[in-house]
């Protein structure tokens, strides 16, 4: 499957249910992050908005998110609940680089199913220089619990290419 198909809302995948996100947004102000790497956008599109300062992450469950038994695979909340070291990055101010996963915790509460709309609120707990230290929840958008989680990040050492890459991840380009 292409990134193209992943992202064309009028087919529909085997359950029925629309392969395309747009309509599962529970915010309009929600858009896609463009992630730079393949693993993300396979299992993505990610989408993210910035609500009172606080930055949100979120998954719309389709077809290859979910078991045959209509349950969302836990991996695929893992993934989702790793981005929080993005959210805490651009929490902090630092736009400029991504953090490497030293330790991910997540406890999973209840299932989320094909159609579902995840979304990653995160809490920093702490930033130093080189350490970032996080938890968040994993909820649907009608604030059911999924999971909960947290992690300890390591800053990367030398700045991306791109000085404000992790700011570019939530807002609207100018």
């Amino acid at each position: 499957m292409s990134r193209n198909e992943i992202l064309e809302p009028s087919r529909p995948d085997r359950l029925g249910g629309a392969r395309g996100c747009e309509a599962a947004l529970p915010h309009a102000d929600y858009r896609i992050m463009p992630l730079p790497d393949d693993f993300t956008a396979a299992v993505g599109p990610y989408y993210a908005r910035v609500d009172a300062g606080r930055p949100l992450i979120g998954l719309p469950l389709r077809d290859i998110h979910v078991s045959v038994r209509g349950y969302c695979h836990g991996a695929v909340i893992t993934g989702l609940a790793d981005l929080q070291s993005l959210a805490a990055s651009y929490t902090v101010g630092m736009h400029d680089r991504f953090a490497a996963t030293v330790s991910l915790t997540v406890d999973f509460i209840a299932p989320a199913g094909h159609g579902d709309f995840l979304e990653l609120r995160t809490d920093l707990l702490r930033s130093s220089r080189q350490f970032l230290f996080t938890q968040a929840l994993v909820a649907k958008a009608d604030g059911a619990l999924v999971a909960r989680t947290s992690a300890v990040y390591k800053w990367d050492p030398a700045p991306h290419e791109t000085p404000d890459i992790v700011r570019r991840l939530f807002e609207p380009p100018a």
